[in-house]
């Protein structure tokens, strides 16, 4: 049998599973080693011994786990709480305020939870309920939370952005770079639109009503926001800025960033018995399931490879009569289907061994198409009505707002995600400019 028969059974089979409710690592698992034994032999099960511990010890992947630590401690020792509270009051006095804080503070703190239901998760439980006290509009509080919870995978230090470097053996302080200047811009965009909608209407976000702004001084409101901005700027130094200075590569400065969030959590007292324990165990958790995934991902795409499906998937694309930017859309759509129905792990085990050297093949930057990807898949994470973040909103809002309001409320986000993909896509130096002026 053919490899591109192959690779079409195999599709179809890995959605069947998934959509029959099995666990995405069992999946894929399931799918690679049914695929192996029919197609190659018993041979698969010695392969998937072999690739599962093999992969498992790549020292690259290190910095999973401690940039997952170092997201729990800030947000289990209540450093993203406090530092929202300051940071609403700094800005209450203006429509869209409290927005504006949560989507600086989604950004900042998603960006180390790594995983989008956990960090939608958690900035719902952050979020939701003061911004509905203070009178927002639920459809725009909804794509604040949603919106911020995704960007947050795309700005450095982010968590998928380790995993695509080691997954396209791309140099992740090069990725870091080539997804900053989008990250910020979407950043930006985002910032804008709120303040927009609450100029125009002036009942989506009202600024926070003066009693509870005199509760406060000037002087306290500043110094509480510079109590808790200076120790989230020290744990993003010691992990950007030890990469970008050439100090250590990026498990390293995982580490200098674990060790900056426990000594924080320490002197501001709010390290106890019990967010040790949290904070370890949802660690554990998370680190669990980006591996699991991974792991049995990573065997996928190896029977995948081995069985010839990867060559007949390239040829294929070689065959096309289109030029570099059409086979370019066609990979993107395909990265943004898989991305309604999977997390972005194991879109990136699934699609990066394929596409990449094709991408690389037909004259496209490695950086440029990763951090695309990137683009791409948290736009596809943020589209509805099949999107995921949407779904793991709405069991932490449940019924204070409605499926249909979140809808609707994420709506503008995705345009200007496209808006901003568009962006880069005409105008690649975006993403290359950074990379080229840093690292060369």
């Amino acid at each position: 049998m053919d490899g591109l028969t192959i690779a079409l059974i195999m599709g179809v089979m890995l959605l069947a599973f998934i959509f029959s409710g099995f666990y995405l690592f069992a999946a894929l698992g399931g799918v690679a080693i049914i695929s192996g034994l029919i197609f190659w032999g018993p041979e698969v099960l010695q392969l998937t011994f072999f690739s599962i511990f093999k992969y498992c010890k790549d020292y690259g992947l290190l910095a999973v786990p401690l940039f997952v630590l170092m997201g729990q401690l800030l947000n289990q020792s209540g450093v993203a709480g406090r530092l929202f509270d300051n940071l609403s009051l700094a800005l209450g006095r203006q429509r869209g305020g409290i927005a504006v804080a949560a989507t600086l503070i989604a950004i900042l703190f998603a960006a180390t939870t790594g995983i989008v239901g956990a960090s939608v998760t958690s900035m719902g439980l952050l979020f939701t309920k003061p911004m509905l006290d203070a009178k927002y509009n639920k459809s725009l509080t909804a794509g604040v939370i949603i919106s911020g919870g995704t960007l947050g995978i795309l700005i450095p230090p982010s968590i998928m952005l380790v995993f695509m470097g080691s997954a396209g053996n791309v140099s992740v302080g090069k990725l870091f770079y080539g997804a900053m200047i989008p990250g910020l811009l979407l950043g930006i965009a985002y910032i804008s639109y709120v303040k927009i909608v609450a100029v125009a209407k002036k009942d989506y976000a009202p600024p926070m009503p003066a009693a509870e702004l005199n509760k406060y001084s000037k002087w306290q409101i500043a110094k509480g926001c510079i109590v808790n901005v200076v120790p989230v700027a020290v744990v993003i130094f010691s992990v950007l800025g030890a990469i970008w200075l050439g100090w250590c590569p990026a498990t390293e400065a995982a580490a200098l960033g674990v060790l900056a969030s426990f000594l924080i959590a320490l002197f501001t007292h709010s390290i106890t018995p019990a967010v040790i324990k949290k904070t370890l165990i949802e660690s554990i958790k998370l680190t669990s399931m980006v591996y699991a995934i991974s792991a049995f991902g990573n065997l996928f795409v190896t029977v995948f490879m081995r069985l010839g499906c990867s060559s007949a998937v390239t040829s294929l694309f070689a065959s096309l009569p289109l030029n570099k930017w059409g086979m370019f859309a066609i990979m993107m759509g395909v990265v943004f289907i898989l991305g309604f129905l999977m997390d972005w792990i194991a879109v990136c085990m699934i699609t990066i061994p394929i596409f990449l050297p094709i991408a690389t093949a037909i004259g496209f930057d490695a950086c440029y198409f990763l951090t695309m990807m990137a683009i791409i898949m948290q736009t596809a994470f943020l589209s509805p009505p099949m999107a995921a973040s949407i779904f793991y909103f709405q069991g932490v809002a449940g019924d204070k707002i409605s499926t249909s309001e979140t809808i609707k409320g994420v709506w503008p986000f995705m345009g200007i995600q496209l808006v901003v993909f568009v962006l880069c896509v005409a105008f690649p130096s975006i993403v290359n400019w950074l990379p080229g002026m840093v690292v060369g």
